[in-house]
């Protein structure tokens, strides 16, 4: 349970900070995620892309998508070698908030890790990426009945 507890602990601490510049560009937490993952995963630029590594619906991604395309943070344009997929790519009028976002991504990395030694925060990932594959698992196995 410490580690339910501690997930949402975190994801209301980044939420808290992002917040202010969720407001300051008008925009909602998932257009703010979307922009950022953009900026900080340029290769991964399509819709399917977005919902699938960053854990999105992809009815809110689309909804999300659209927002940012008709605000201008987005771009869509189609793929070189196949039409049929469209690639997402930011504008300038992104860049701000991208920065903004940026900045207070690094600012609660370095909080987060205050005191963590480099050999912990490796343990760390390790750990985190076995809770990962087990949690793949979870629809493989069936749960005990209650």
């Amino acid at each position: 349970m410490h580690l339910i507890s501690l997930g949402r602990k975190l994801s209301n601490a980044y939420a808290g900070l992002c917040l202010p510049i969720c407001r300051k560009y008008g925009i909602n937490q998932t257009c703010f995620d979307i922009l950022l993952f953009c900026a900080n995963n340029p290769a991964y630029n399509t819709a399917r892309d977005i919902g699938q590594m960053r854990g999105i619906k992809s009815g809110m991604a689309s909804v999300a998508i659209e927002t940012l395309i008709e605000n201008g943070y987005l771009l869509r344009t189609s793929d070189e070698r196949d039409r049929r997929k469209q690639r997402l790519v930011l504008t300038e009028k992104a860049a701000s908030a991208v920065s903004d976002g940026q900045a207070m991504q690094a600012f609660f990395t370095a909080t987060l890790t205050e005191g963590v030694t480099d050999e912990e925060i490796a343990a760390f990932f390790r750990l985190t990426e076995k809770l990962e594959k087990n949690l793949t698992q979870f629809r493989q196995k069936e749960a005990p009945s209650c």
